[in-house]
């Protein structure tokens, strides 16, 4: 079968700007009893294969890693310092969860996907109000990735410094942030988080709710997805966070995004994102119009609800990867040849290479 690497390829240019997001988050701190793994004696666990081909890329002992494989419905894991309980932040994975409850949420008859999002969130009359869902959704907006006030850039750098969360703002100040930003109306595409934390927000205020209870009810519970959850709080953080690593080794504060959750906050096992790849393959979302309703990107490549979505000739391969200051995300699923790969680690340092490496020996 074909490995997706061109699908991928394709997903790390749309979706480069994590990198950048993730230079906002990176912390020199950790919480209590969130420390990393010793750097001694790594514990490699699961199956031999997958071990052997991710080894070379996971040499420092320091690091947590879970990876999984799906194929013809079976399950195979791999595990370094890390078991299928443990918890890692899946950062912008979370945006195609955001996804697939917009798709619900048309489906129920909630929300239209032309529908502004100024009809749903105090916006005023400020430029985003007239932004449609779909456009949130397809990082067409022309909203910036994060605010561009020098206020709020120079004190999230500064909670950086101190080793703390950058990113916590609650729902006014999202919105008061919104209304303050002009639109790049010349541009096509600009990965937006401010865009993604708002069409999560406006969806659960179509719901009469608020995100984490949306996700719960309508994702997280129906399908099982028993370790996953998003806390807005230090305190609400699980027991079993592997505790993150900035690129260079340093201890990084767990990340609750307040607000910005829709758009990074979900913390899940490698089990919660099995379960959930599985229900794309083969289950409740399958026929989701998350990744049907595309908009083309050129070369094959297209967005759906945030998720990449790539034609890699006779395969139709969809994925979405994560980055906070302490984590690395990748899920990709050819939902051609019913296959996926996830890899998950407790270090900011991009792994899109490695699952699409454990897809294409599938």
């Amino acid at each position: 079968m074909r490995s997706g690497n061109n699908a991928v390829a394709r997903s790390r240019r749309a979706f480069g700007a994590l990198v950048v997001i993730a230079g906002l988050l990176l912390t020199a701190c950790t919480a209590s009893g969130l420390e990393p793994a010793p750097a001694s004696g790594a514990d490699r666990t699961g199956d031999a294969e997958l071990l052997r081909l991710i080894r070379p890329s996971f040499t420092g002992d320091a690091r947590r890693v879970a990876v999984a494989v799906i194929e013809g419905g079976e399950v195979r894991q791999a595990f370094q310092d890390a078991d299928p309980s443990t918890v890692f932040e899946i950062g912008s994975i979370t945006k195609v969860f955001t996804g697939e409850l917009l798709a619900e949420a048309i489906e129920r008859g909630e929300v239209r996907a032309d529908d502004e999002v100024g009809d749903y969130l105090d916006l005023g009359d400020a430029p985003i109000a007239s932004v449609t869902l779909r456009e949130l959704a397809a990082h067409a907006g022309g909203l910036p990735t994060f605010p561009t006030d020098p206020e709020w850039i120079e004190q999230a750098t500064a909670e950086m410094a101190a080793g703390r969360d950058g990113v916590d703002e609650n729902l006014d100040e999202l919105l008061a942030q919104a209304r303050a930003e002009a639109l790049d109306t010349e541009q096509e595409f600009g990965y937006s988080n401010m865009g993604a934390a708002l069409l999560g927000q406006a969806l659960a205020a179509a719901a009469g709710t608020d995100y984490p209870a949306l996700l719960a009810e309508r994702l997280l519970d129906p399908l099982g997805l028993h370790g996953a959850s998003v806390p807005l709080e230090d305190d609400e953080v699980s027991s079993r966070h592997a505790g993150g690593m900035t690129a260079d080794g340093a201890p990084a504060e767990p990340s609750t995004l307040g607000a910005y959750a829709p758009a990074g906050g979900i913390h899940a096992t490698v089990d919660d994102l099995v379960t959930f790849a599985t229900a794309i393959l083969d289950g409740p979302l399958a026929d989701s119009a998350a990744r049907s309703d595309t908009i083309d990107l050129g070369d094959g490549s297209a967005i759906g609800y945030f998720w990449s979505v790539h034609d890699d000739p006779g395969h139709v391969v969809v994925s979405h990867n994560g980055l906070t200051g302490g984590f690395a995300a990748m899920m990709i699923i050819d939902c051609t040849a019913g296959t996926a790969a996830i890899v998950l680690s407790n270090q900011a340092v991009v792994v899109d290479d490695i699952a699409s490496t454990l897809l294409a020996h599938l």
